[in-house]
């Protein structure tokens, strides 16, 4: 059990992934996890993903690839205890096309025993889909 309070636990996996060290992201990870992508959206197609391991190759190693000039810092934190809501917004480039994107994006953040064990996200699928399509 740590010491740390949930929302500490949650702000750490942010700036974390903010600072691009992934070894630090998956540090906070429960090893029994429930993550997932929003439905309709090109990373959702693995879900559920149940594992720091899954969410490495099926979401990082994807993100790494599938776009550039990635940024997905939340613009605010909402401590419900246990459950930490980060809203923000997700933006880069679609590799494939070369078109940007700035998705709105809303994350639910479960913390158990301080670890994240449930991360379910909500983005608009749209403005992703828009910058997927060949003019």
């Amino acid at each position: 059990m740590s010491d740390r309070t949930d929302f500490a636990v949650v702000k750490e996996f942010y700036d974390s992934f903010v600072r691009g060290d992934i070894d630090a992201v998956v540090a906070t990870l429960s090893d029994d996890l429930d993550w997932r992508e929003s439905e309709n959206f090109l990373l959702g197609d693995r879900n559920p993903y149940l594992s720091p391991a899954a969410v490495v190759e099926g979401v990082f190693g994807r993100i790494a690839k599938e776009f550039q000039d990635y940024q997905a810092g939340p613009t605010e934190l909402i401590d419900g205890g246990n459950v930490v809501v980060a809203v923000g917004r997700s933006k880069g480039i679609m590799a494939s096309t070369g078109k940007p994107f700035d998705a709105q994006y809303m994350h639910v953040v479960r913390v158990a025993n301080g670890k994240i064990v449930s991360f379910h996200q909500l983005i608009d699928t749209l403005e992703i889909w828009r910058s997927q399509q060949i003019d």
